[in-house]
């Protein structure tokens, strides 16, 4: 959607300052996300085969997986059967590669992932406690990265943020939690597995480029890349809002509610899918 030469890696930016005060603080989380920032810095200059990204994304989820597993923490630490492992072991590692992906997909517009990105780590800040210098540094991006932009993040900051924020959210000891966060980050979530699903149907090539996300839709029918990321960001800041009652079912009625406005932009407003 963007059609204009501007800097990309922007995103490298606040990687660089993130990881400094995590080293500093001896934050282990966001380490496991450089070698996928790596390859999204290198496919932002040079093209990586789809191949390639995936294998990345595998891997990072994977091995944070089996070190949650070893240090007693997350999901899968407390399982005992072999046969539940494997199972839960493969459930945890597609929504991890599915975060980041869809996360890649989603920063197609000025402020839209960086944005919602801010909201998402300032609610989970409220338990996880040290997100403040990513929340800072991203707020600081977001100046830069607002309609009309000067700085994009690239695959490089796209790829860190899905990442990192998939092992915050598979380093949760319960499933609820897991579910709760997930809902949290629904708006961007949405848009991209139903997009998948709707191509799917159509019998088209997922992995062929596009431009059939709501967002873009949206855009091409004469919505601001502004309009566009407040409507998202205000829709997660709302589901925020639920979440700190870490109430299920009140997240539940919410995501319907956000669903519903999902579904009523897409037909009143957004270029058809056909």
């Amino acid at each position: 959607m963007h059609k204009e030469k501007k800097a990309s890696s922007g995103g490298i930016l606040f990687i660089f300052i993130y990881i400094i005060y995590a080293s500093y603080q001896s934050f282990f989380l966001p380490f496991f996300s450089i070698p996928i920032s790596i390859i999204g810095l290198i496919d932002d200059k040079f093209s990586i085969s789809k191949r390639i990204r995936l294998a990345a994304q595998i891997l990072t989820i994977s091995s944070f997986l089996v070190f949650s597993y070893i240090n007693g923490f997350g999901v899968l630490a407390k399982i005992v059967s072999f046969q539940y492992f494997i199972l839960i072991f493969i459930l945890l590692l597609v929504i991890g590669t599915s975060m980041i992906n869809f996360m890649n997909f989603m920063d197609g517009i000025d402020g839209l992932v960086c944005g919602c990105m801010i909201v998402i780590f300032s609610f989970m800040n409220i338990e996880i406690h040290y997100l403040l210098p990513i929340i800072g540094t991203l707020i600081g991006f977001l100046f830069f990265n607002w309609e009309p932009s000067k700085v994009f993040m690239g695959d490089s900051g796209s790829l860190f943020l899905g990442s990192y924020l998939s092992t915050l959210i598979l380093a949760q000891n319960n499933f609820i939690s897991i579910l709760n966060s997930l809902i949290l980050c629904s708006p961007l979530f949405l848009d991209a597995l139903s997009c998948i699903l709707i191509r799917i149907r159509k019998k088209q090539n997922i992995l062929q480029p596009h431009r059939l996300h709501l967002y873009q839709r949206l855009v091409s029918a004469g919505f601001s890349h502004s309009k566009v990321s407040s409507i998202y960001i205000f829709s997660t800041f709302f589901l925020g809002l639920v979440y700190l009652t870490s109430n299920i079912i009140l997240l539940s009625l919410s995501l319907f509610i956000i669903i519903l406005l999902g579904l009523y932009l897409n037909k009143k407003y957004a270029v058809s899918l056909n």
